[in-house]
């Protein structure tokens, strides 16, 4: 149901800055025109501006409703006087957001962004920021609210066929787990957990994935640090970031110039890798930003830039330190041993130690990373093969988990044509 690439409207609700009408249309026109045809949304996002902005351009474009929407309940627009910046969002609309997750407010939200959007039905349907992070001490009533009322409320509306599917839009792992120990969900938007920089929802993504609840990946790029070169003002989870944080984006960047790649291309492929991951928004505001996107997301990316990225993240202090065991070529992810192992070795790996699970002879390669089927085996900077079967760090690399892709291509007779 939900396409690979979708826009995220965040920031054509006047996030950090205002964005004129003509500015968010020619964002959404040059969209449309681009293909995309998956837009996520939330009152929240200006609070109806972003909707309101969206719901014009679909009306013009979209008569036949080919595009799948995503919106989200969770809070109620109260009129205000306020003006300003609130929130986060500059000159938005004048309604203040109140946090409701009750079964009545689910429905007043939901009937709300249907009017701002012009649709009677929205294809997926999120409850929006539920978690400890956003509600502090809050967090528990909020929760109940939700599973005594909005929850049953949001599953009537699917039962009613006016939502095609149910879940949650968050920023933190820990909320996703709670509510999987609680409810079923249909789908799980997540922003800024699975990132070349954040990996903190692998564990999720693997849940999820035995569950069949699919995941949609917001900020692939932190907010912003991944998006261009690393040079001006950076943001990082809509904050300064830290040292050790600039640190691994250079890392990430380095790996990416000695691959002849795109740091941001990178960025916005990288979660689309996961079984899990069914499609992935970075929020879009004006036409440069949406060509941009295109290309990144069409780039071919070498096969060897996936092991080099994750190798630049790892502690220095991992396998290719150990005196038996050296590394070829900074994106190698095999080391080769120099001195023979026993089973049971104690070998350092990502800054602690792991016991080597069978004898291993000089010549031979180990896994310098965790290693999946199918991966390239990179050895003197280029492919030599493909794994047949998973490998964890410090396993053994040989025939019994790997081919060797090019065998065919070095046949006798190619031999002795070259000779």
């Amino acid at each position: 149901m939900i396409p690979a690439l979708g826009m995220g409207t965040a920031p054509i609700g006047n996030l950090y800055r205002a964005v004129s009408d003509a500015e968010a249309r020619a964002t959404l026109d040059a969209a449309w025109d681009a293909g995309i045809r998956y837009y996520d949304t939330a009152p929240h996002y200006g609070f109806g501006l972003a909707e309101r902005r969206l719901g014009v351009m679909l009306a013009a474009r979209d008569p036949v409703g080919e595009a799948v929407l995503s919106t989200k309940v969770g809070r109620l627009l109260a009129p205000t006087d306020a003006q300003g910046e609130r929130h986060g969002f500059v000159d938005a609309d004048s309604y203040e957001p109140v946090f409701d997750y009750g079964h009545d407010a689910v429905l007043r939200a939901f009937e709300g962004s249907c009017a701002r959007l012009g649709r009677d039905r929205i294809d997926l349907l999120l409850a929006h920021d539920l978690g400890r992070a956003t509600h502090g001490d809050d967090h528990n009533r909020h929760l109940r609210a939700f599973l005594n009322g909005g929850y049953r409320a949001m599953c009537d509306l699917r039962d009613a066929g006016a939502v095609g599917a149910i879940g949650i839009g968050v920023n933190e792992v820990a909320i996703c787990d709670e509510l999987l120990d609680h409810v079923p969900l249909d789908m799980i938007l997540l922003a800024g957990r699975y990132t070349l920089l954040d990996r903190s929802a692998e564990r999720l993504l693997a849940r999820c994935a035995a569950l069949g609840v699919q995941v949609i990946v917001g900020g692939p790029y932190n907010s912003g640090i991944l998006a261009r070169d690393l040079s001006g003002p950076l943001h990082f989870d809509y904050a300064t970031p830290s040292a050790d944080i600039i640190g691994k984006a250079q890392r990430l960047s380095g790996a990416c110039a000695a691959c002849n790649a795109s740091l941001p291309a990178a960025a916005l492929q990288f979660p689309l890798r996961h079984s899990a991951v069914v499609s992935v928004i970075p929020g879009l505001v004006g036409a440069g930003q949406v060509a941009d996107t295109m290309t990144r997301l069409s780039t071919a990316l070498p096969d060897a830039l996936w092991p080099a990225l994750d190798a630049s993240l790892k502690d220095p202090s991992m396998l290719q330190d150990d005196a038996r065991l050296i590394l070829l070529h900074p994106h190698d992810n095999v080391l080769i041993c120099v001195r023979p192992i026993e089973a049971g070795d104690i070998l350092p790996a990502s800054g602690g130690t792991i016991p080597a699970s069978e004898g291993i002879s000089i010549g031979h390669k180990i896994a310098r990373a965790p290693m999946r089927a199918g991966d390239k085996v990179i050895k003197y900077g280029a492919p030599i093969g493909s794994m047949t079967a998973d490998a964890a760090t410090g396993d053994w690399v040989h025939m019994h988990n790997m081919k060797s892709d090019y065998i065919s291509s070095h046949t006798r007779t190619a031999l002795e044509e070259g000779a």
